[in-house]
């Protein structure tokens, strides 16, 4: 494991203390979205009854013979088909957050079963399910400290890992673009001129945590 930070190309791109926290922000993030996976199941079969029970009204006699109320905006065909297409239209974008969230599930999991068991048990059970430190240290029949010092070490072996498996737009989104302003800043830093009387700073930061 690389103790001093995290590599991309051969290149360090964030010390081990970035990893550590933009991971466990990540693992954060999806351990409360997934509660959202079964929510947004219930809304596209909410949405998909009132498709059907539109597309029995279209099929009615009563409906094209002229026996509903013709409103203000058109003809009631024309509004019962804007309103299909906007309900259409919200089971899209619900569909495409729910592939979104189980792409980041999926790849989670995968980048758990490439860390050591106990690191990835430390980390899913403080971080994705929310628990103390106490409590997870409980289950791993560890000392408190010692779960600390796995899920560090668990977050910084899943941070290499899932770097590798996020596009800039999708590290992005997932809060990896801590990272990405913390290396532009320290570029900036880098190509300003040193003020006189006073020493450059080296910017190492490789303070292991």
């Amino acid at each position: 494991m690389i103790e001093n930070g995290m590599m991309k190309n051969g290149m360090i791109i964030a010390t081990r203390k970035e990893c550590i926290k933009a991971a466990r922000l990540y693992i954060k993030h999806l351990g409360k979205a997934r509660g959202s996976l079964s929510v947004m199941g219930k809304q596209l079969r909410e949405l998909q009854r009132e498709l059907d029970r539109m597309d029995g009204l279209g099929s009615s006699g009563n409906f094209h013979s002229g026996g509903h109320t013709r409103g203000a905006g058109g003809s009631p065909v024309e509004a019962l088909m804007e309103r299909r297409e906007r309900i259409r239209g919200q089971m899209l974008e619900i569909k495409r957050k729910q592939a979104a969230l189980e792409s980041q599930l999926m790849n989670y999991e995968q980048a758990r079963a490439g860390i050591d068991k106990q690191e990835a048990r430390a980390v899913h059970l403080i971080d994705f399910e929310g628990m103390t430190q106490l409590r997870a240290s409980m289950d791993l029949y560890v000392s408190e400290t010692w779960a600390g010092t796995l899920e560090r070490r668990g977050l910084v072996g899943l941070a290499m890992i899932l770097l590798g498996m996020m596009d800039e737009k999708t590290a992005k989104e997932l809060h990896w673009n801590e990272i990405g302003e913390l290396m532009a800043r320290r570029g900036a830093d880098r190509e300003q001129p040193a003020q006189p009387g006073k020493a450059a700073d080296s910017g190492s930061g490789n303070k292991v945590e």
